[in-house]
């Protein structure tokens, strides 16, 4: 699948008032591949986006976390102490080293 960049500016609409102005912004994100930012008195109140950037955004969030994650883990210790139990070397299926 291939993704506009998402360096493009967003367009910008003020918060529809009715249904059908709601479905006009969800069928222009839908099919111009490109979010929308919703103002509300002037400000910047959301961001309808599309449904493919969804998952760009959270895989990027999921990162952030492992990294996090990673970031805490005494590694050193974890060498020493946690090694895989026997049966894991047992078995004819193909080892990593």
């Amino acid at each position: 699948m291939t993704l506009p960049s998402l360096l493009v500016e967003p367009g910008r609409v003020d918060e529809p008032c009715a249904a059908s102005e709601y479905s006009e912004v969800l069928t222009l994100v839908a099919a111009e591949h490109r979010p929308v930012i919703v103002r509300r008195n002037g400000e910047d109140l959301a961001a309808v986006i599309p449904l493919e950037y969804l998952e760009l955004v959270r895989e990027g969030l999921a990162r952030q976390e492992v990294e996090r994650l990673t970031a805490v883990i005494d590694w050193e210790h974890a060498r020493k102490t946690l090694q895989p139990s026997q049966e894991w070397f047992n078995g004819d299926e193909p080892k990593p080293f």
